[in-house]
C-alpha cells in the first residue's frame, strides 16, 4: 500500500506518514494524494494506532498541487479525475477519519498543503514553516480555505489570505487559529508526538463522538461545488494563463488587464 512518494511507519501506536516528494517540495500530484489516503486508511483500520502524524520530507511540508501535472491536463475529464478520483477522497477521508490527525508542518505549507494542515485536528509548525493560499495568483481558487476556511481561521483571515497570496510565518499562524504550537526545528517531531500521545488518554468512543460534532459544519456537497467551480476556471484563459506562467517562472497577464 505504500508508495515512494507517500511513506507510511509506525512508532508504537503514533501512524507517521510523510510526505516525500522533496525534489518537488511535496507537491501533490495524483500518486501522492491517493499515497495519502491509502495511508490514512491504513492507520484507520489498524486498531494499534490511536494518532496520526503528517510531516513533509525535505525543507517542505508541502507547496501544493503539482502545477506542472495539472497544467499538462488538457481535457476536462482528465483535470475532473485529478480532483474528483485522488484530491477530494483523501479530503473527506482526513475529516471523516475518528482518530485524532496531527500536522507537523516543518517548512512551506502552500495551497493544498496549507489546506491539509487546515483539516488536522492539532498543528505544530517549525519556526521557519510558512502557510499560503496563493491560488488566485495562478487563477485557480483554494476549495477548503473558499467553503470551510472561515470556521477554521475566521473570515477576515481567510479572505486576506485567499485574496492577497502572501505567505504568513508560523507565528503569524498560531496568532490566527491555524496553528497550535510553535516550536524549533529540532523540536517538531518530539513534540507532535508528545501531543499525539496526550490524545490517547482520552477515550476513543470520546473522540469519535466528538470529531463528529467538530466537523458538523463540513458540508460535502460545498465542497463538491468548490471542485466544480475550481474544474471550470482551470479551463479558462486566466486560468492556463496562470498556470503557464508559474511554470515559466513570470508575470501572469490577466486577460482583463
Amino acid at each position: 500500500m505504500d508508495n515512494e512518494c507517500c511513506l507510511y511507519h509506525k512508532t508504537e501506536a503514533i501512524a507517521w506518514i510523510t510526505l516525500n516528494r522533496p525534489e518537488v517540495l511535496n507537491a501533490l500530484n495524483k500518486k501522492l494524494w491517493r499515497g495519502i489516503y491509502e495511508n490514512l486508511v491504513k492507520a484507520e483500520n489498524d486498531e494499534e494506532v490511536r494518532a496520526i502524524i503528517i510531516t513533509g520530507a525535505g525543507r517542505a511540508f508541502s507547496a501544493g498541487d503539482d502545477i506542472k501535472e495539472v497544467a499538462s491536463m488538457r481535457k476536462t475529464e482528465e483535470i475532473r479525475s485529478f480532483f474528483i478520483d485522488f484530491a477530494v477522497p483523501t479530503i473527506t477521508k482526513l475529516i471523516d477519519i475518528c482518530k485524532p490527525t496531527i500536522a507537523a508542518v516543518n517548512g512551506i505549507a502552500y495551497g493544498g498543503g496549507c489546506e491539509i494542515a487546515m483539516l488536522c485536528d492539532i498543528v505544530v509548525a517549525s519556526e521557519n514553516a510558512l502557510f499560503a493560499i496563493p491560488e488566485g495568483l495562478i487563477g485557480a481558487i483554494a476549495p477548503i480555505a473558499s467553503t470551510i476556511g472561515a470556521y477554521i481561521i475566521g473570515k477576515l483571515n481567510v479572505s486576506k489570505m485567499v485574496l492577497t497570496g502572501d505567505p504568513i510565518t508560523a507565528e503569524e499562524a498560531r496568532l490566527i487559529g491555524l496553528v497550535n504550537k510553535v516550536v524549533s526545528p529540532k523540536e517538531l517531531k518530539e513534540t507532535a508526538e508528545k501531543l499525539a500521545r496526550k490524545t490517547m488518554r482520552i477515550a476513543p468512543s470520546s473522540i469519535k463522538v466528538m470529531k463528529k460534532l467538530l466537523n458538523r459544519r463540513f458540508f460535502r456537497e460545498e465542497l463538491e461545488c468548490a471542485v466544480e467551480e475550481l474544474i471550470k476556471i482551470l479551463q479558462t484563459e486566466e486560468g492556463r494563463e496562470g498556470h503557464m506562467a508559474f511554470i515559466e517562472k513570470r508575470m501572469p497577464k490577466w486577460v482583463s488587464e
